[in-house]
């Protein structure tokens, strides 16, 4: 399966994950130990005090870029964080540079082109900024993540997404403001400092998680290399989110004929397997997936042949109608051999809104099959496609007077009837073309 198929939900629908992610061992045991680092030597050792508290949040800084570069490579769900770079980790540091390079930028836009200009070059900014973080966590370059061509290409990689991205971010930054702001009206000093260090660390690991996460969503459009395989890495997410997680269906040796594209050999042991358990229509699925990425279109329609009128027999409609429309797109000629199928299918297929689908399916019936026992109900369903979602009244009443006048004792004349009136009613009174 291709990695997008595999992809991870997107961020908005993983809030949950996204603020319980401080709270696994790793991160909470940090978040403590560099707050109460950060708070003791600010309150007990005066300037040379709030200089060290400051080297203590550029470390916890590190650690947060640490987790945005590792949820970005497909590690998904929380667990210790394992630096195995050989040098400093610098990215702090120019974060910091970068921050003050944007709001320089601000500055002299408003000292030269007035105060409107300003605040609109300071909501530019602000707007970049996630994504200049992001680029740098990966790059580790400086100009890199000030240069607009790269800030421009990730948030078009993300695409309309940023803009709600930008909007999580800004909520969680005013969130960590306003519960530090409270816990200073109720606590003495040292504590409300301290919890406040504890909650806005808290949220620094969320947004740098979400960054993390957003860059994976979209790893393929910013060209981003993962570590993990997207499949496995959306399995641990959905586990991590408690989900129940059915074991693989398909056995280690075909999932790795699937990984090598071994397509045509991994198909033959499904199908070897599906003579034995011919009622599993997981497996089904499964094998007509692989028939799919295969492409070879002798194989995908005899299943289709096979496994349509198994579901139209389990009145499964919607699923027989996904299966025959994602065959006809491989295979544009396919052909469903058993024309007792085809009002059945197409009848799904309306039901799901996919007139598209079901007129193609129903086109020239009569024709193919002159004499077959469907032909009043096939006429009847293009009719009522016809009448209620095309609005071509005048032809869905010729469509319905032709059942009347071919086929008067059918048990569908008398609905013909009805239809026929309330089809020139309503032609009666369309305005003119």
């Amino acid at each position: 399966m291709t990695a997008k198929a595999s992809a991870p939900p997107p961020f908005w629908q993983q809030l949950p994950r996204i603020f319980t992610y401080p709270l696994h061992a790793d991160a909470i045991v940090k978040i403590i130990a560099f707050s109460l680092a950060a708070v003791i030597v600010q309150t007990f050792m005066g300037v040379i005090g709030w200089i060290l508290s400051r080297l203590v949040w550029l470390a916890f800084m590190a650690y947060c870029f640490g987790i945005l570069e590792r949820t970005a490579r497909g590690h998904l769900v929380p667990g210790d964080y394992i630096d195995d770079r050989t040098g400093k980790d610098n990215r702090p540091l120019k974060q910091v540079a970068i921050i003050f390079v944007f709001m320089l930028f601000a500055i002299l836009v408003g000292a030269f082109l007035g105060k409107i200009a300003g605040q609109i070059a300071l909501v530019l900014v602000a707007f970049a900024l996630p994504a200049s973080i992001m680029v740098l966590a990966l790059d580790e370059r400086f100009f890199s993540a000030i240069n607009p061509a790269r800030l421009i290409g990730t948030i078009a990689g993300i695409g309309l997404p940023y803009l709600v991205l930008c909007v999580f971010l800004f909520l969680l930054l005013q969130s960590a403001a306003l519960l530090g702001g409270v816990l200073d009206d109720f606590m003495p000093e040292f504590i409300a400092g301290w919890l406040a260090d504890v909650v806005t660390m808290y949220f620094m690991v969320s947004m740098y998680y979400l960054m993390g996460y957003a860059i994976y969503q979209n790893h393929e459009e910013l060209g981003v290399d993962v570590k993990i395989d997207p499949a496995a890495a959306q399995k641990q997410l959905a586990i991590a989110s408690g989900k129940k997680i059915e074991p693989d269906l398909l056995g280690p040796q075909t999932q790795g004929l699937i990984g090598e594209a071994k397509l045509e050999e991994a198909a033959g042991r499904i199908e070897n397997r599906l003579k034995r358990e011919w009622e599993n229509n997981k497996l089904h699925d499964q094998y007509h997936k692989v028939l799919l990425m295969d492409g070879k279109e002798k194989p995908i329609a005899r299943h289709v042949n096979e496994y349509v009128p198994k579901l139209l027999r389990e009145q499964r409609g919607a699923r027989a109608v996904d299966v025959y429309e994602g065959a006809k797109k491989k295979v544009p000629d396919l052909a469903l051999a058993d024309n007792t199928l085809i009002l059945p299918l197409a009848t799904a297929a309306s039901d799901m809104r996919r007139d598209a689908l079901a007129v193609e399916l129903l086109k020239g019936f009569d024709k193919r099959f002159p004499g077959h026992a469907d032909i009043p109900g096939v006429y009847l369903l293009v009719g009522k496609i016809m009448l209620e979602r095309q609005n071509q009244y005048a032809m869905a009443q010729k469509v319905f007077q032709a059942i009347v006048a071919k086929f008067p004792n059918h048990a569908l004349a008398p609905e013909a009837t009805k239809l026929a009136e309330l089809a020139g009613k309503m032609a009666a009174q369309a305005p003119s073309a």
